[in-house]
Parts: C-alpha cells; structure tokens; sequence
C-alpha cells in the first residue's frame, strides 16, 4: 500500500512542477526521471568526447565546454530532484 501512496504522491509533484525533458530519440519524460538522468549522462559522455577531439584553445572547444557547463549542471539539478522525489532509492 505504501508503494502505491509513494508512486501517487509522487506523480502529484511530477505534475505540478511540470517541468518534462526531452531525450534525445524526442521522447517526453519528468525532469529528474531516471530516463532524464541517464540521458543527460549520455550527452555528457558524447559532448566530452567530441570536445576531447578539438585542438586547444579554439572556438570548437570552448563552445563545447560551454555546452558541457550547463548538461552538468543540468544533471546536477535533475539528480537533486530525482533525490527529492525518491528519497528512499539508492543512487546509481
């Protein structure tokens, strides 16, 4: 019963925060989602590789870093609310 009460209240507050993340195939899932939080992961491997392959100190680079600043602080963020949402789930 209390697996049922958490999943409600926790589709109550995926609801009124209302905040959706939009995966890269264009699926629609919570912020915060573990589907979220591993497709920002994934995005991050993705841009860290690609940024790895540019020279030093050029444009490519940097616009990858600035890329890279805010998918990390994105992820940041939807793990605090992933915590918030599940405070009794392990973290991965």
């Amino acid at each position: 019963m209390s697996h049922v009460l958490r999943r409600v209240i926790r589709e109550m507050v995926q609801s009124d925060a209302g905040q959706m993340h939009q995966c890269f195939g264009g699926q629609m899932v919570p912020f915060g989602s573990p589907e979220c939080v591993q497709d920002l992961e994934v995005r991050i491997d993705d841009a860290s590789t690609t940024r790895d392959n540019c020279p030093g100190r050029t444009d490519s680079r940097e616009h990858y870093n600035g890329i890279l600043r805010v998918l990390r602080r994105d992820l940041r963020s939807a793990k605090k609310s992933h915590r918030e949402m599940c405070p009794e789930e392990p973290e991965a």
